[in-house]
Order: structure tokens, then sequence, then C-alpha cells
């Protein structure tokens, strides 16, 4: 039977051509805005991943608590002897990385050596220094220079660029950090700007500067000592899955604990906290998710719509076939099953060119994307200046689904009128 009614709905165009388009259309429209909006939300997970919080991030909570005012008294010690934990302990997939947040005062002399400007900053101490690639291929260190080069030796830092721009900082100047060091004591050192970088951020291109970890250990007394262990996870690894990675860690964490490393002094508790656990991005992966599920109900919604009109003028292009079928003894029942097998061939057809299609301009803004310039800028969130979409199953899932579903139930309730239509009413009608 199915073979008869895929040979009746490739032969009547009426039949095949406008639900065909519909699902089409629809299904290409569903893929390519959820990719879109998928892209985005995990560019933003994904940059502040990587300038900030990490997939994965081991803190002390005494930091974590007052992290906004930097207190590197809380750091934790023991740099090399955590590295080894995380390494046995954590999942292969994860790349850990030790990072350093400090904040200080900013001097830029004049030619007198007199102050000419300062201004108080945040930075990072980090792995920037030739042969600890992965941090500057993470940060895309490289390609968001604007002037200058990378550190290639000790004490040579990156400003960004509009913080270089209020303080009118010059290539290979140099610059005094005036800050508080790890056991409470005064901290200066001289640095040699190199590199104007943009991150993208207006908090973090006004007021970041990055170092190296080894010369941040150094200018803040902090020997072995670092404040965050930032851990990596590939792209292919979902979201939905950090919680659980974060909480067979925690479970090991908890037992390490009971025999802490010597150098951690009597209140250190460090913490494990996932992406999602700061800067409120729970809430905004909630919001996604919420949007996520109004625009399938409404694509679902107005495809039905469509269809259901659809089915009415094809029912009544069909008015003599469907009523010579009943009239032949088919029931109502198995007339309008036969109708929802058709459906969902045209529906299939359709899912699967909109499929091909919302996919190809998925892939299409995921390896190229959207420049939006500077339009995130003044938000102060962690958007990339090129929005990218993002290739997921998901994404086909909740495509290919919403198309069939609209096209049966557009179906159902254009049949409905197959009911009314009485076996005397029929009888008549073929007399006539």
């Amino acid at each position: 039977m199915i073979r008869w009614l895929i040979l009746g709905v490739a032969r009547d165009r009426t039949r095949l051509l406008f639900p065909w388009l519909v699902t089409t259309v629809g299904v290409t429209l569903m893929i390519t805005l959820l990719g879109f909006i998928e892209g985005i939300f995990m560019g933003m997970v994904d940059m502040t991943a990587k300038l900030d919080t990490g997939h994965l991030r081991l803190v002390n909570k005494p930091f974590y608590e007052e992290e906004h005012l930097n207190p590197l008294d809380r750091a934790l010690a023991a740099e090399k002897e955590t590295k080894n934990w995380l390494t046995q302990n954590s999942d292969s997939k994860i790349q850990w990385t030790p990072r350093i947040r400090w904040a200080a005062l900013m001097d830029v002399p004049d030619e007198n050596g007199e102050t000419r400007s300062q201004t108080p900053v945040t930075g990072m101490g980090l792995d920037v220094l030739p042969g600890n690639s992965s941090e500057i291929n993470r940060l895309g260190l490289e390609s968001s220079l604007v002037n200058g080069r990378l550190p290639e030796r000790s004490h040579e830092m990156l400003a960004g660029y509009l913080l270089a721009e209020s303080l009118d900082l010059e290539i290979d100047g140099t610059v005094t950090l005036l800050g508080q060091s790890f056991d409470g004591g005064f901290a200066a050192d001289n640095y040699r700007v190199v590199g104007f970088v943009k991150f993208g951020v207006a908090a973090m291109d006004k007021k970041m500067a990055l170092v190296d970890l080894g010369d941040a250990q150094t200018t803040f007394y902090m020997e072995d000592m670092v404040t965050d262990w930032l851990g990596f996870l590939p792209p292919k690894v979902p979201i939905f899955d950090y919680d659980k990675i974060k909480s067979d860690l925690q479970s090991k964490l908890t037992k390490w604990m009971q025999t802490p490393p010597g150098d951690w002094v009597e209140d250190d508790f460090p913490i494990l906290l996932s992406v999602l656990d700061q800067r409120n991005m729970d809430q905004i992966f909630r919001t996604f998710l919420m949007v996520r599920k109004v625009l399938v109900v409404i694509f679902t919604f107005i495809m039905s719509l469509v269809l259901w009109n659809a089915g009415l003028l094809n029912g009544i292009h069909r008015y003599g076939e469907i009523g010579l079928r009943l009239a032949l003894g088919e029931t109502h029942g198995q007339l309008l099953r036969s109708l929802m097998i058709e459906s969902l061939i045209i529906a299939a057809l359709g899912c699967l060119a909109g499929s091909l299609l919302g996919g190809a301009f998925v892939y299409y803004l995921q390896e190229v994307g959207v420049n939006m310039g500077d339009a995130f800028v003044q938000t102060g969130m962690m958007f990339s200046d090129v929005m990218r979409g993002r290739l997921t199953p998901s994404g086909f899932l909740y495509g290919i689904v919403p198309g069939l579903a609209a096209s049966v139930l557009g179906t159902l309730a254009a049949g409905a009128a197959i009911y009314k239509r009485s076996t005397a009413e029929l009888f008549r009608e073929l007399e006539a």
C-alpha cells in the first residue's frame, strides 16, 4: 500500500509540492536559527571559559568569596603537587593550566622618570613565553594583537588596547606595577610593554594586562603558588556533561583533602566550579533552553496551521476521490490513516531537504561566521566579534521532529472533515 501511496504522491504535484515546500522551508529555518543561537551561546561560554573561568575551575574558597579584591594571601600553594594530582585524577580530556589573578596600580613614567599617568589595573599571570603555546593559542593572542608582539623573555607585558590608549603607552615602553604581595607587604616591579591586544570585551580592554606566570610569582612573592587552576574541555563535550565531570572530580577532591599537601594552611578549602556556576552563566543557560523550546513550539504551531490549510485545500481538490473510496467500503479511519502516511512521506522528503539546506547554512556560519564588529563591545559580555553557528545533533533533532509532527497534526486537523461525510451523501453525489 505504501508503494502505491508513494506513486500517487509523486504523480500528483498538488498533493506534493506545497506541503513539501512548507516543510522544507520550516525545517531549514529551524535548523539554521537554532544552530546560530547555539553557536552564539556556546561561543560566549567558550570565550568566558578561555578568558576567565575555565570550563572547570579549582580555586581556594576564601579566595573565591573575595575574588573582587584579588586577595593573593588566599592563593593555593603546592603548585607542582596540585598539578600532579589533577593530571592523575581528572578525565584525560581536561587540560589544566595554572593562572594568577592580580591587581595593582600601573605607573607610567615620563622621560625624566616622573609619573606621567597611572591607573588601577587587573591582570593575569599565565604561561605566555615561547614554549608554552597552549595558552597563546587558547586565548588567540597572536590574532588579537593590535600592535607590537608577544612576550619573548621575562618581565614583558601585554596590555589591553584601550588601556594603552588611556595611558598613552608606547611599544617597548616601561611601566611599574605597584601592589600588595602575598604576605601583605609592598610589591613593585618594572615591566616592558611589548604588545597591545584586543580581547573584544570592554572591561578587559580597558583594565587588563597579561604577564608570564613566573614573573607574576616573582613580583608578588608567590613561589609555587597560584590563585586558580583552570580546566578546559574539548568542544565535542556537551555542556550538559560539565556538572557530571565536576561531581566525579569533586568526590576525589574530598578524599584528597583528608591528607592535603603540607604547604596548604589550615583554613585552605579548595572547591571545584564549572563555567555554569560563575558569572551568572547558569541563568543565561536556562534562558537559552527556554528560548529554544519556545522557538520549537512556535515553528511547530505555524507549520501545523499552514499544513492544515493546505490539507483542507487538498481535501477539496480530492473531494470526489475521498467520496468514492468511502463509497467503495474504505472506512473513515483507514482513509485518515492513509492520508497521514502520505503526509509523513511528504514530511520526510521535506525534512531531508531542509536538513541538507539548514546544515549547509549552519556549517557556513560555523566555519566563516558573521562579523558583528563592535556591536557587543559596550555590553561587557564576553562575545567574540565573529558570531558563529554550531552543528549539533540536537539542532537537527529540533528541526526534524517539529517538521514531522506539524505535517501529521495538519493532516489530522484537515482530515477530521472526513468523518462528517455520511454514506447517504456519498450515494447522492455519485448519482449526480
